[in-house]
C-alpha cells in the first residue's frame, strides 16, 4: 500500500508492484525484435500518457478537490470549504453533462448521414428498374432492404 499526500489531505493507494514480463525482451520469436520509430514511441507515451491522467479514482478526486479549495483559502469544515467543493463537483457535473451532450450530437448527425445515404440508395436504384447495365440488388451488397416495399438497394444496383 502506497501512502500519498495531495497537499493537506492523504490518500491511500494500492499498487501492483509486479513486473511486467514483457519487459527485458530483446528477441520474438527467435528473431531481432523490431525496433519502432522514435515518432511511434512519442505517440505511444502521450497516448499512454493521457490515458492513466483520465484514470482517477473518486478518492484521488475528492482529495484532489479538497487541496484545490485549501489553496483557495478556504479552511476544511466551514461553510465557505463545502460551498467549493460543491462548487468543484457542479462544475465536473456540467462539464460531464456537456460532453455527453456533445456525443449525442454526433452520433444524431452520423445515423441522419446514413439515413440519407440510404435513402440515395433507394432512389438509384428505383432510377436503374428495368436498366440491364445494373446489378440486380441482393443481400450481399452495400445498401440494405427498402421494408415497405420488400426490395434491396445499393449504391450500383437497379431494383428487381
Amino acid at each position: 500500500m502506497i501512502h500519498q499526500f495531495y497537499g493537506k489531505f492523504p490518500l491511500q493507494r494500492v499498487c501492483d508492484n509486479g513486473a511486467s514480463s514483457a519487459q527485458g525482451r530483446v528477441k520474438a520469436g527467435g528473431r531481432q525484435a523490431r525496433r519502432l520509430p522514435v515518432a511511434a514511441k512519442i505517440a505511444l507515451a502521450a497516448a499512454c500518457t493521457l490515458g492513466l491522467a483520465a484514470c482517477v479514482t473518486p478518492q484521488e478526486r475528492h482529495a484532489m478537490d479538497q487541496n484545490q479549495c485549501y489553496t483557495f483559502g478556504f479552511e476544511p469544515g466551514t461553510d465557505a470549504f463545502a460551498q467549493c467543493m460543491m462548487g468543484l463537483h457542479q462544475d465536473r457535473a456540467a462539464a460531464q453533462a456537456a460532453s455527453n451532450r456533445y456525443w449525442q450530437a454526433q452520433l444524431a448527425e452520423q445515423n441522419r448521414r446514413r439515413e440519407a445515404q440510404q435513402d440515395l440508395y433507394k432512389v438509384m436504384s428505383l432510377q436503374r428498374s428495368g436498366d440491364p447495365r445494373f446489378p440486380v440488388c441482393g443481400a450481399s451488397y452495400e445498401g440494405g432492404m427498402d421494408h415497405r416495399t420488400m426490395t434491396w438497394f445499393g449504391p450500383n444496383c437497379r431494383a428487381r
